[in-house]
């Protein structure tokens, strides 16, 4: 039988996933000066593509932290159970 995760061991992992997410959200920031800049100063040549760069990047960071919202909740639903 495994041991559920500590208190402390479940808010370092919600802090990782958080630093996750402003990691992306910065990515995300730098993307968006790029599709600017490209409209600016190259008539939009690589607007497409950084878009869908864009896209890539928001679906593969919801799809992350939706999956650690889901453990994190699992593993205090574990810690509820384990009193």
């Amino acid at each position: 039988m495994s041991k559920a995760p500590t208190m402390q061991a479940i808010a370092d992992e919600a802090v990782e996933t958080l630093g996750y997410g402003r990691e992306k959200s910065t990515w995300l920031s730098a993307l968006m000066v790029a599709i600017r800049l490209d409209a600016e100063h190259n008539q939009g040549r690589r607007t497409a593509d950084l878009a869908t760069l864009g896209q890539h990047l928001a679906d593969d960071c919801a799809n992350c932290l939706d999956t650690q919202a889901s453990d994190l909740r699992s593993e205090l639903e574990a810690q509820e159970v384990a009193k």
